[in-house]
């Protein structure tokens, strides 16, 4: 009897030692890791910028409308300047809580693989979020956006976040190199895993905010460092099924919302200049022409004024694909920049130089649209000799050249003034809005540092307070 005992006393402890040694093997859930490799958070912080930007309730309605690329025919308060506070709010939410923090996660994550290059990325993607939410808003919170802990940050001027972001892409450009870690490519949806893509996008982005905010030192040693073709430009390819399709087709073709149509000013414009790009931005109306609609309007269809689906001229065939690209910044919109930029003395070139990075702008937009440009080139009416000639010719080509781009399209003509544009007939507010509201649960969750930013606009939470670098 004693003997059995010892024996299951032994046999006891050899189960314990067993189960012991191999405790956190065994009861490790392969289906629910600890640590997420830091590459798995880029593809959908990518995604969820651009689709903030390109979807149509956000970027279209308060991007497109009141830049004046698109108009509609009906469904029209947002673009009479009424728009729907839960779709500002959710503007911000996205991205403080989807790109900005989850961005920090990544870097986080990427700085304990010692991974540089997707640290690097991680400081891009944050430095472009704040970028657009302060264009969209002016005052926002950062530098206790993501501060554990802080469930009511301060607000900083645009002026404090800008000079943050200048920093950012400044570092995360000298993060980039062939030795800093791998970019796993399928989860990069910009450059597929090219680092020095990136790096070329940090440079290109940091000269965009440089100019954005007319902190315009430094500009001449990033020539050289940023974008050099089409190949460069930073856009994601979108899949031909919905929900991963481009935000545009998704709303007006797979949402059945055709409402959305050319704007008359684009329309006007494009075809002084003889421009092809109009048959592939617009398709033609039921009578066979190209026609676009003024902004603004509150009886709508309106037969009597000719606004209705049928004559008013909708996006063309290459806008409505679904694999249309969703662009984060293009090599054509560097061009332009570069050729504001020696145009106004920043870089070297003067009006020449000026010339040819605006034909280079030009040119590339028309590859991108797959329209030979050289006829138009031709045109003495493209050319310009005179400083204050190049200052509206080359604002007004950017503008052109950001069709579909969402919000851009709007900021850019804000902070140029061209091409000049009339606000929204019958509309809430009498001029074209310069800001978004800020979020409505702002006031009640983080009240004091509200007000206190609400304190500095010049006009209080209004669509007409000017960002810093609009005044």
């Amino acid at each position: 009897m004693r003997k059995i005992k010892y024996t299951l006393l032994a046999l006891l402890l050899v189960v314990s030692f067993s189960c012991d040694k191999d405790f956190e093997e065994v009861n490790t859930d392969p289906n629910n890791p600890t640590s997420v490799p830091a590459h798995l958070l880029l593809g959908s912080i990518i995604r969820i910028n651009q689709n903030v930007l390109y979807g149509m309730q956000r970027g279209g309605d308060m991007g497109m409308c009141w830049g004046q690329h698109l108009s509609k025919v009906q469904y029209n308060s947002e673009a009479r300047y009424i728009p729907r506070r839960g779709v500002i709010d959710g503007i911000w939410d996205s991205l403080y809580a989807s790109v900005i923090s989850d961005a920090q996660s990544m870097y986080e994550l990427a700085q304990e693989e010692g991974n540089t290059n997707l640290m690097g990325a991680a400081l891009v993607l944050q430095a472009n979020a704040y970028q657009i939410l302060v264009d969209l808003y002016g005052p926002v919170p950062f530098t206790e956006a993501i501060t554990p802990g802080n469930n009511k940050p301060a607000y900083d001027s645009g002026e404090t976040v800008y000079q943050g972001i200048i920093e950012m892409l400044t570092q995360a450009a000298g993060m980039f190199s062939a030795d800093g870690g791998e970019i796993t490519s399928t989860s990069d949806l910009l450059y597929a895993g090219d680092y020095s893509k990136w790096k070329k996008l940090a440079n290109s982005l940091l000269f965009k905010a440089k100019m954005r905010s007319g902190n315009t030192g430094g500009l001449q040693a990033l020539v050289g460092t940023m974008m050099q073709s089409n190949d460069d430009s930073a856009q994601i390819i979108y899949t031909a099924n919905d929900p991963d399709a481009n935000p545009i087709f998704e709303t007006v073709v797979f949402g059945n919302r055709p409402e959305y149509k050319m704007g008359e000013p684009l329309v006007l414009l494009m075809e002084s200049l003889t421009d092809p790009r109009l048959q592939v931005y617009a398709s033609p109306n039921a009578s066979g022409v190209i026609l676009g609609k003024p902004a603004g309007y509150i009886d709508l269809p309106n037969e009597a004024l000719g606004f209705t689906y049928a004559n008013i001229s909708g996006m063309g065939d290459k806008y409505l694909d679904p694999m249309l690209p969703g662009v984060v910044l293009s090599y054509a919109q560097l061009k332009f920049l570069m050729a504001e930029a020696a145009n106004e003395g920043y870089i070297s070139g003067g009006t020449n130089g000026a010339l040819a990075h605006y034909t280079e702008g030009i040119t590339a937009n028309f590859a991108f649209n797959e329209v030979d440009p050289t006829a138009y080139l031709a045109q003495e009416i493209i050319s310009f000799s005179t400083q204050a000639e190049a200052r509206k010719k080359i604002a007004e080509q950017e503008w052109i050249a950001l069709f579909g781009q969402g919000f851009e399209t709007w900021i850019e003509q804000r902070r140029t003034g061209f091409p000049e544009l009339d606000p929204a007939f019958e509309g809430d507010i009498s001029s074209i809005p310069t800001r978004l509201y800020y979020p409505t649960t702002e006031n009640s969750l983080n009240q004091d540092n509200y007000e206190a930013a609400v304190a500095t606009l010049s006009n209080g939470d209004e669509l007409n307070s000017p960002v810093f670098w609009d005044n």
